[in-house]
């Protein structure tokens, strides 16, 4: 099975000990967010997504440094869940927001 954007690792956890007795493998969701608008988008209105208010408050210090600082950041978020959930989990499928490739590539490094 394959989750949703993780950007809440507890949240994760909590998910992982309920499916736990199925015994099938999970596969994290990771999205590299390109902005503030995407973020808030992806809380708002994509169910099943849980964007906790930390992550926003990133996002929102970053745009306010511009475009580009935005998107460093979501990157950075994005590398710091796939680090925090990558051995709870059978694997990880990260997202090329939008048919950017290369966005998802600059979450391995």
């Amino acid at each position: 099975a394959v989750t949703q954007p993780v950007f809440d690792p507890a949240q994760l956890e909590a998910f992982l000990a309920r499916v736990e007795q199925f015994k099938i493998p999970i596969v994290a969701g990771i999205w590299p967010l390109l902005s503030l608008r995407n973020a808030e988008f992806l809380a708002n209105e994509v169910p099943g997504v849980s964007v906790p208010e930390s992550v926003l408050t990133r996002m929102r210090r970053a745009q306010d440094k511009g475009k580009e600082a935005a998107l460093a950041e979501g990157v950075k978020i994005a590398r710091e869940m796939f680090q925090q959930v990558k051995r709870t989990v059978q694997g990880v499928q990260v997202s090329a927001p939008f048919g950017k490739v290369e966005v998802a590539l600059e979450v391995f490094g």
